[in-house]
């Protein structure tokens, strides 16, 4: 395959992003790496691995630094598993950030095309079109964005009509020559594929550093960056809450809309009354989990070595790896 002008194209590589901290999860994360909390009994790091396979990025690294061995071990075996190729751990003594993370993986990324994508959400990303989009253009970024900017404070994606993103920030600090007129605001995706110039514009050695800071240096140096619009199901994992109503919510979703976005078959518990205990249609459980008799289960999740006492009601629950939390509309 070759580039648009006319040049071979580098193969595709990687990057799961692993290494936060995931404070929003706790108490989950003080036990367990955030990407390898479970929706539907499928974790988010093996939904992130398929996705990327499926852009035809064989070689995957993933950086860690929160419960970096929990991450590690569980990266390099599930990720050649999955049918990576290679599986590169790049581990961060010091956590580095969004940008930071680049700079550590410089030697492994050489010159190919870096698809680079966030392991804390759950989406339907169409990853082989957005590869093919960079590939076919002249962007030095192509960035997958959606159509829900944040509205807690965030930075927004601006995106001319033809889809060039002008400037990453909040509404409130976009630079006063930016016609918000002509520009539609979004949300960015967490997923991108990235030329190694972007390099130019991270540090030169390893430290913390936020990627909009490169990605808006670059736009200020004439640098195109595309905006691919993504308007299927996207999820952050953010805390308890936003965990309990992805899996109830991807529960309830047909199984061939459930697997697309899993990326496999969701494993699913008991969906019905079962042996002696009662769960509802509404519940997920894991097939890990460990339920008592006569127990009655409604509208929960129970993730992975949860554990449900004999004669015990659980209503509205989210419950495993020592998270026990209760949700009320």
């Amino acid at each position: 395959m070759d580039n648009a002008d006319g040049k071979p194209l580098k193969s595709l590589k990687a990057l799961v992003l692993a290494a936060g901290y995931g404070s929003r999860l706790r108490p989950l994360t003080e036990y367990l790496p955030k990407p390898l909390a479970t929706v539907c009994g499928v974790t988010l790091f093996d939904s992130a691995v398929r996705l990327c396979l499926s852009a035809g990025a064989d070689d995957i690294a993933v950086n860690t630094h929160h419960l970096a061995d929990v991450m590690e071990k569980y990266a390099l075996a599930h990720g050649l598993r999955l049918g990576a190729r290679t599986v590169y751990v790049s581990h961060e003594p010091t956590i580095l950030g969004t940008g930071g993370a680049l700079v550590a993986l410089e030697k492994w990324w050489g010159d190919s095309p870096l698809l680079v994508y966030n392991g804390d959400i759950l989406a339907d990303l169409d990853l082989p079109a957005l590869a093919a989009s960079h590939a076919n253009g002249h962007s030095l970024v192509t960035m997958s964005v959606h159509d829900h900017p944040p509205t807690d404070g965030g930075r927004s994606v601006w995106v001319t009509p033809d889809g060039d993103v002008k400037y990453i920030a909040k509404a409130s600090d976009l630079p006063a020559e930016y016609d918000r007129k002509t520009l539609s605001q979004h949300g960015f995706a967490c997923a991108y594929v990235a030329g190694s110039g972007l390099r130019q514009y991270l540090p030169k050695t390893p430290e913390y550093f936020d990627l909009i800071l490169a990605f808006n240096a670059a736009l200020k140096a004439g640098h195109k960056i595309t905006a691919l619009r993504h308007t299927g199901f996207w999820a952050d994992i953010g805390n308890p809450r936003s965990l309990w109503e992805t899996n109830l919510l991807v529960h309830k979703m047909p199984e061939k809309v459930r697997s697309k976005i899993l990326g496999a078959p969701a494993v699913q518990g008991s969906q019905a009354a079962s042996g002696d205990f009662t769960v509802d249609r509404e519940s997920v459980i894991s097939p890990t989990a460990q339920v008592g008799k006569h127990a009655v289960i409604k509208n929960s999740v129970l993730l992975a070595g949860a554990e449900v006492l004999e004669s015990e009601i659980l209503t509205n629950i989210i419950r495993g790896f020592d998270l026990d939390t209760g949700f009320h509309d």
